[in-house]
C-alpha cells in the first residue's frame, strides 16, 4: 500500500519504505507521518519478500524496520536489508528494548533504534531527518576513504605507513615494486632496511622533527642501487607515520648527463678562448726556433733550436687535444674506411704497447665508409689503444675490432640513448686489464680527471670530444678486474664522393720567391719572425699590425701586392673585412687566412677553404711551402 501523506515546499520529497508486519502499529507510524509537516511517500509492505522486491524495483532513501517479520526473524531480518539497501537510511522499529540487538544493528550500519510507543510524530521525523544526515555523512566518508585507497594502490610513488617502531603496516604495490619484495612480505620490515650508509641517522632526525625529506640510496632486495626522494611525515593518523619515496634514478642519471655535458662545453670554451694566445705564443717561439736553425753554424746551437721546435710541436699537440676535447678543433673530414686507419697506426700500436700484450686485430673492409678527419680517428684510436695498454701492467691482450652496427630493427635498443637509428660502423677497443671501478666509470670522459700518477687526464675526454666533432658516440663496458671495452660508433656514408688531391709539399729550395706580400698580424713578434723568413726567401714583406693600417699600406704602396697575408680576427676589424676591401683596390691579389683561434671563428668569418687557411701555430717553412703553393697553382679566392 502507498500513501501520500504530507507536502511542503521547503522540504525535499522522500521515499520511505515501511516493513511492519502489524497492522495496528503499521498504522500508527503512517499516522505520525502524515500528521507531520513534512512531505513524504510512504510505502508498507509486510514482510521481507515484499520489503526486499520493493528495494530492488525502487531504492528507497529511509527504511523503517520491524525486526520479526512473517518471513523473518531477529538481526537476520536488518543483514538482508542492509545488504540490498546499502545506500538508504535504516532505522530500526522494535518493540522491545533490547540493548544488545540496538547496539549490534547500529554498529553494523543501521542508522537508529526506536523502541515501539515511546516515539510521537515529531520525534519520528526528527529521527528520520538525523538519520538521513548520518546516512549522507557515512556515505561521504565510505566515498573518501574509498578515494584514498584507490590514490594509495594506484600511486606511481612508493606509499608506506610506518608504525611508531618505524616498521611498516601497509605499503602500496608501487613500494614493493622498488624495493624489490613481495607486498604480502613487506609487512614487518622497516625502512631502515633498505636504506643506503647514513639513511638510518636521517632517518631518526626526521623521526625527531616529526617530518623532513632527502635523497637517499636504496638497496633492493636483489642487490641493486636506486636512487630515491624521499618525505617523512609523522603522526598522520594516531601512531602511524607517513613515508613516501620516488624513483629519481633515471632523473639523476639525465641530470648527470647534463651536467657532465655543461661541464665539457663550458671547458671547450676555454680551451678555445685560451687557444688564441697559446698558438699565437707557440708561433713566435716556433719562428725564431726555426730562423736560428737556420742560419746558426754551432752544431750545438743548431741542436739546441731543434730541441725548442720539437717541445713546441709536443705544446701545439697538446693545444689540438684541449680543442678536440672542447670540439672546437678546425677538422679536415673526408671519406674513410676506418680499416686504413687501423692498418696506419699498427705499426704506431704495436710499438706503444710493447712485447708483453698481445694485440689481436679483427677488421673488415666492408663494415662502410665514414666521413671523419683521419688523423682525429688515428688519434682516437691511439688515445684507445694508450689507455687499455695502462690497463694492463703486467701483460695482456688488446682486440681491435671493426664491423657493422644497426639499431634500425624495430625494438632494438640504441646502445647510446642519444642514437638515431641507423647504420654505423663500430671500432671496439678491449682489453683484459684491471677494469673500471664502477664509482668512477661515469667521470672518465672529464677533462683532466685522471687515476694514473703521470696522467694528463685528457685523453679520454679528447676522444668524446673528437666524436661528438664527428657526430659519434662512445660506449664503456667494464668490471672491475674483467677489463674493458670502449666501442665508438660513426654514422655510415651513403655515398662517396671523389675526394681533391692536397697541395704537394715543396721543399726549402723551390719556396723561395721576388713576390710581394702584405703581412697582416697584430702579434708583433709573430710578424717580425714571419717577414725576417719570408724575406731570407726573396719575398718583399709590408707589415701591418690591423686592418686600417693595411688598407693604407695597399693603397699607397707602388708594388703590386701579390699575397695577403691576415689573421681572422685582429684589433679594429676582421680579417673577412680586410679582405673584402683589398679585393675592391687589388683583385688580383690572393688570400692566405691565418689564425690562432681554435672556436667557430674560421667558418664564422668565411675563410671555409682548407687550401687558403693555415691553423697556428705552424711552422715557417709550412708556411713558405703554402704561400709558394698558392702563387704557383693560382687557387680560387676565398
Amino acid at each position: 500500500m502507498s500513501t501520500v501523506v504530507s507536502q511542503s515546499q521547503q522540504v525535499k520529497s522522500l521515499f520511505i519504505l515501511l516493513a511492519e508486519d502489524n497492522p495496528l502499529d503499521a498504522r500508527v507510524v503512517t499516522g505520525l507521518l502524515r500528521g507531520a509537516s513534512h512531505y513524504a511517500e510512504c510505502c508498507h509492505v509486510a514482510n521481507l519478500a515484499d520489503a526486499l522486491a520493493q528495494l530492488e524495483s525502487r531504492p528507497a532513501d529511509v527504511v523503517l524496520l520491524d525486526l520479526n517479520l512473517g518471513d523473518s526473524f531477529g538481526y537476520e531480518t536488518f543483514e538482508r536489508v542492509h545488504h540490498a539497501a546499502p545506500t538508504s537510511a535504516i532505522l530500526v522499529l522494535s518493540g522491545s528494548d533490547d540493548e544488545e540487538l540496538a547496539s549490534r544493528t547500529v554498529r553494523e550500519g543501521a542508522q537508529d533504534y526506536l523502541v515501539k510507543g515511546s516515539f510521537d510524530g515529531k520525534l519520528l521525523l526528527r529521527a528520520i531527518r538525523y538519520a538521513l544526515e548520518r546516512k549522507a555523512s557515512e556515505e561521504a566518508l565510505r566515498k573518501s576513504e574509498a578515494l584514498a585507497r584507490a590514490i594509495f594502490e594506484n600511486a606511481l610513488d612508493a606509499i608506506v605507513i610506518l608504525s611508531e617502531s618505524g616498521r611498516f603496516v601497509e605499503a602500496n604495490q608501487a613500494a614493493a615494486g622498488l624495493l624489490g619484495v613481495p607486498r604480502s612480505a613487506l609487512v614487518g620490515y622497516t625502512i631502515c632496511d633498505f636504506g643506503g650508509d647514513g639513511f638510518e641517522a636521517e632517518m631518526n632526525r626526521m623521526r625527531v622533527a616529526g617530518s623532513g625529506r632527502g635523497k637517499f640510496s636504496i638497496r633492493r632486495r636483489e642487490g641493486s642501487q636506486r636512487i630515491v626522494d624521499y618525505c617523512y611525515k609523522a603522526n598522520i593518523l594516531p601512531g602511524r607515520h607517513l613515508g613516501l619515496m620516488r624513483d629519481i634514478t633515471e632523473q639523476q642519471s639525465l641530470e648527470e648527463q647534463l651536467r657532465q655535458s655543461q661541464k665539457m662545453e663550458a671547458v671547450g670554451r676555454l680551451a678555445g678562448s685560451v687557444a688564441h694566445d697559446f698558438n699565437n705564443i707557440l708561433g713566435v717561439i716556433t719562428g725564431y726556433a726555426e730562423l736560428i736553425e737556420l742560419r746558426a753554424k754551432d752544431e750545438a746551437l743548431i741542436s739546441k733550436a731543434t730541441k725548442i721546435l720539437s717541445a713546441t710541436t709536443k705544446a701545439s699537440s697538446l693545444t689540438k687535444q684541449l680543442l678536440a676535447f672542447g670540439r672546437k678543433q678546425v677538422a679536415a673530414p673526408k671519406f674513410l674506411n676506418l680499416a686504413d686507419v687501423i692498418t696506419d697506426v699498427s705499426s704506431m700500436v704495436a710499438c706503444l704497447v710493447g712485447a708483453e700484450i698481445n694485440v689481436v686485430v679483427l677488421s673488415t673492409r666492408t663494415a662502410g665508409m665514414v666521413y671523419a678527419d683521419q688523423n682525429q680517428m688515428e688519434q682516437v684510436l691511439l688515445n684507445l689503444v694508450a689507455n687499455a695498454h695502462e690497463a694492463m701492467p703486467y701483460g695482456g691482450t688488446i682486440t681491435i675490432s671493426l664491423d657493422k652496427y644497426s639499431n634500425k630493427n624495430e625494438g632494438r635498443k640504441a646502445v647510446a640513448s642519444e642514437m638515431p637509428p641507423g647504420d654505423y660502423v663500430r671500432l671496439s677497443v678491449k682489453d683484459t686489464g684491471t677494469g673500471i671501478a664502477p664509482e668512477i666509470r661515469s667521470r672518465i670522459f672529464d677533462p683532466f680527471f685522471t687515476t694514473k700518477k703521470a696522467g694528463s687526464g685528457l685523453g679520454l675526454s679528447t676522444v668524446f670530444g673528437i666524436l661528438k666533432q664527428a657526430g659519434g658516440y662512445i660506449t664503456v663496458d667494464s668490471l672491475p678486474q674483467k677489463g674493458s671495452a670502449f666501442s665508438i660508433y660513426l654514422p655510415v656514408v651513403a655515398q662517396v664522393t671523389r675526394e681533391t688531391v692536397s697541395a704537394q709539399q715543396l721543399t726549402q729550395e723551390q719556396i723561395v720567391g721576388d713576390e710581394t706580400i702584405l703581412l697582416v698580424d697584430d702579434e708583433e713578434e709573430f710578424g717580425n719572425a714571419a717577414s725576417e723568413y719570408l724575406e731570407q726567401c726573396g719575398y718583399k714583406v709590408l707589415k701591418a699590425r690591423a686592418a686600417e693600417e693595411a688598407v693604407q699600406i695597399a693603397r699607397t704602396s707602388r708594388e703590386k701586392i701579390s699575397l695577403l697575408i691576415t689573421d681572422i680576427v685582429m684589433p679594429g676589424g676582421s680579417g673577412r673585412g680586410l679582405v673584402d676591401q683589398i679585393r675592391q683596390s687589388h683583385p688580383e691579389t690572393g688570400i692566405l687566412a691565418i689564425s690562432g683561434y681554435a672556436d667557430d671563428a674560421v667558418p664564422r668569418h668565411g675563410f671555409l677553404d682548407s687550401t687558403s687557411f693555415l691553423q697556428k701555430p705552424f711552422t715557417l717553412q709550412s708556411l713558405g711551402a703554402k704561400i709558394r703553393a698558392l702563387l704557383d697553382e693560382a687557387k680560387p679566392r676565398v
